[in-house]
C-alpha cells in the first residue's frame, strides 16, 4: 500500500474514532450515590452549558445509569440535573388507574434543589471514548454539603 493510501486510512480511522458511529455522541455511565448509597430510583439529565444543542438523559436505577444509542451525549461542558427518589417505607394508595385500595412504596424526593432545578454539577463530556462520571451527593447540600462528581 502507498503512503498516501496509508495515511488517507489512518486519517480515517482516527475520524471514525472521534466521531463514533452516533453522530459525534459518546456514551457516558457512572454511579450516582446520595450520603454514601447508591440512588434507588430517578433520573439524570445533561444540557449544554453554553445552551446549545441537545439535553439527554435516562433513568438511574440501583445508582447506575448509562447514556447509550440514542441517549449518547454530543461531547462539551454539561449541565447535570439528577433528581432522585428513595422508598420512604411506608405504603400510600396508588390512586387511579389502580384499583380502589391498590398500596404502593411511597416515593420522596431525597435530592437537593441544587443538584436539579439549580443544579451547580457540571461535567466535561470527553470526544472519542466512553465517558465515566460519578456523583456523590449531600442530601443536606442546601445546608452547607456539596457533591462530588467526575
Amino acid at each position: 500500500m502507498n503512503h498516501h493510501l496509508r495515511i488517507h486510512f489512518a486519517l480515517l480511522a482516527t475520524l471514525a474514532l472521534l466521531c463514533g458511529c452516533n453522530g459525534g455522541k459518546v456514551e457516558v455511565r457512572g454511579m450516582v450515590k446520595v450520603d454514601g448509597q447508591p440512588l434507588e430510583e430517578g433520573s439524570i439529565s445533561l444540557e449544554p452549558a453554553d445552551g446549545q444543542g441537545p439535553t439527554t438523559g435516562g433513568m438511574i436505577q440501583a445508582g447506575k445509569y448509562e447514556l447509550v444509542g440514542e441517549a449518547a451525549a454530543v461531547p462539551g461542558e454539561k449541565i447535570v440535573r439528577i433528581v432522585g427518589l428513595r422508598k420512604t417505607g411506608k405504603m400510600v394508595p396508588a390512586g387511579p388507574p389502580a384499583p380502589k385500595g391498590t398500596l404502593i412504596a411511597e416515593l420522596v424526593q431525597c435530592v437537593p434543589p441544587n443538584y436539579n432545578d439549580k443544579s451547580s454539577l457540571r461535567v466535561d463530556v470527553v470526544p472519542g471514548k466512553a465517558n465515566q462520571h460519578d456523583f456523590n451527593l449531600d442530601s443536606r447540600a442546601g445546608a452547607g454539603g456539596e457533591a462530588k462528581g467526575g
